[in-house]
């Protein structure tokens, strides 16, 4: 049976009592590429670029506790037995919409900060998000800390490395390659952005989309991880995944409510702000 086969190790160095891992790595690396994807997104519609690096300070530590707090709530019964594994150095254990949640945060307190129109400016990140998270989740392939059930599938993958994140017994074991099915999905996510954004004339669609399309693939790609079970056998990705599809609609209701009535319609800023 043919499989993918991963035999590196994520420690690649050591300084001093430092751990360097290709997870922070690869994670700075998805950063860079959003920022640059962002960047780009704010020109075209009319707000300065040299925006981001400043909306990075936000964004970035917001986006980590955000993420390790979602991680948190996920493994609660662990972590309220180790406490002292709260809080690490190591970029290890953070929770995609956590990294949504505090990231988002930091933009809007930003935006509002410098009076930039929050919408237009969530709508550049429609894309950089998904294209940062394709990067990202290349980390977590090197990592083995998104493992899925073990299958028979030809395409599984199977980890080798001893330091590899997985449980030991699965150590050798064709497991489902989950990272891998949330790059093709947003691989998906971003054609149909790419199709729809030009078409769409309300600010905050776009990112609306990128949201609901996200959360309907991460729902039914999460039942091939081996996460925490937290209510009606779902895990804690697919009830935020129902929370924020569910939330799409009105949120995108009212949004075109209010542009009908001249509050958002999405026009090029005729200054860079």
């Amino acid at each position: 049976m043919a499989t993918i086969t991963i035999n590196i190790d994520p420690v690649f160095a050591h300084l001093g009592p430092l751990t360097l891992r290709w997870y922070g790595v690869i994670m700075a690396l998805a950063v860079v590429v959003g920022a640059l994807v962002f960047a780009g997104q704010l020109r075209k519609r009319g707000i300065a670029s040299d925006h981001v690096v400043a909306m990075l300070v936000f964004v970035v530590p917001l986006g980590i506790v955000g993420a390790r707090l979602f991680h948190i709530i996920d493994d609660f019964s662990f972590y309220w037995h180790h406490p002292g594994q709260l809080w690490t150095l190591q970029l290890i254990g953070l929770a995609i919409y956590g990294v949504l949640t505090g990231g988002v945060l930091g933009v809007v307190i930003y935006s509002r900060w410098k009076k930039l129109p929050v919408w237009r400016v969530l709508d550049c990140l429609a894309l950089a998000i998904p294209v940062g998270q394709i990067v990202g989740r290349c980390a977590n392939i090197i990592n083995g800390d998104t493992w899925g059930n073990a299958t028979r599938l030809p395409w599984g993958i199977v980890y080798k490395n001893p330091n590899a994140l997985l449980p030991a017994n699965l150590l050798g074991v064709p497991t489902q390659p989950t990272p891998i099915y949330e790059q093709l999905w947003l691989l998906v996510v971003i054609a149909v952005l790419l199709w729809a954004m030009p078409r769409l004339k309300t600010d905050g669609m776009a990112f609306l989309l990128y949201l609901g399309l996200y959360s309907f693939g991460r729902f039914f790609i999460s039942f091939e991880r081996v996460n925490n079970v937290l209510f009606l056998g779902l895990r804690e990705a697919q009830l935020v995944a129902l929370v924020v599809f569910a939330a799409v609609f009105p949120v995108a209701w009212w949004l075109r409510r209010r542009g009908r009535r001249g509050g958002s319609a999405a026009k090029p800023m005729s200054k860079a702000a």
